[in-house]
């Protein structure tokens, strides 16, 4: 073959093995797990990597370590119950152990940037052998509950009731706290417990003082005894806007392990309370 020639051709078959090599890193791999199939050179059945493209498609490999992606594990469940598997998606799951036989314990990160954020583990489980389903995410499941069980804002019980609040007395604030609440709930083969709670409330008087009170019935009890409670030395025949807000806090876990925190928004409300001053007159 002439020099010029050999090198035209060494130069199209690389450009062929980087366009496949390419193609190979864009597919996304939804799930790869093993099966045993016939090898139609020998007859035998062998062990192969099966997986499932994001186009619907299924790839078969000789091994994990013929597929050109980086593979994640993640936690799912098929045919025969909770098994592991791997995918080019991004994935909360870590190896936490990974055995001779193929049986693997993952853990959850809740955030895998911060090391040593184990939420919980999965225990020892096996390679997927069949196509899986992935593992729910436990913590959109204890999101939806949370979410669902969030009481509405509070409704401050006002002392002067709106309209008579007067400059230089007290204005006092009563608000009910709910009680905490636990509760079990079962998702995706995972039991979690799950406890919310009113840590404090806040309160906002509207002329620039902001005061935060923990969740006690007796500080929040409102007149005569209660301690939320605030003087206005500024008159506002418009109104002061008052907000009362309930501060949130949640968590869950597996049973026995650490507790996962969860970030909740206030729920608040707002009341308009207009202010007068009182005026002294001098009658003959």
């Amino acid at each position: 073959m002439e020099p010029g020639l050999r090198s035209t051709t060494r130069a199209l078959v690389l450009g062929v093995v980087l366009l496949v090599t390419s193609t190979a890193h864009a597919i996304e791999f939804v799930a790869c797990w093993t099966e045993v199939a016939i090898d139609p050179a020998t007859g035998f059945e062998a062990p192969i990597t099966r997986c499932r493209l994001a186009g619907g498609e299924l790839v078969d490999y000789a091994s994990d370590a013929s597929i050109p992606v980086t593979l994640s594990p993640a936690a799912g469940t098929d045919l025969t119950g909770d098994c592991w598997y791997l995918t080019s998606a991004s994935t909360n799951w870590v190896y936490l152990s990974l055995f001779l036989d193929g049986d693997a314990i993952l853990g959850w990160d809740p955030d895998p940037a911060v090391p040593g954020g184990i939420a919980f583990a999965t225990g020892r489980i096996p390679r997927c052998t069949s196509e899986p389903n992935p593992a729910v995410d436990p913590t959109s499941a204890v999101w939806e509950y949370v979410t669902s069980y969030i009481h509405p804002p509070p409704t401050p019980e006002l002392n002067p009731i709106p309209g008579d609040g007067v400059t230089g007395l007290e204005t006092h604030a009563g608000i009910a706290v709910p009680t905490d609440h636990f509760a079990t709930i079962s998702t995706g083969g995972l039991t979690l417990e799950v406890f919310i709670e009113v840590e404090a409330v806040v309160i906002n008087w509207g002329d620039g003082t902001t005061d935060l009170f923990p969740a006690e019935v007796a500080d929040l009890s409102g007149y005569p005894d209660g301690a939320a409670l605030h003087v206005y030395e500024v008159k506002n025949q418009t109104g002061y806007s008052i907000t009362a807000s309930y501060d949130w806090t949640a968590r869950w876990r597996t049973p026995g392990d650490v507790w996962t925190m969860l970030t909740v928004p206030n729920t608040t409300t707002t009341v308009n309370y207009p202010v007068s001053e009182i005026v002294s007159v001098i009658t003959g």
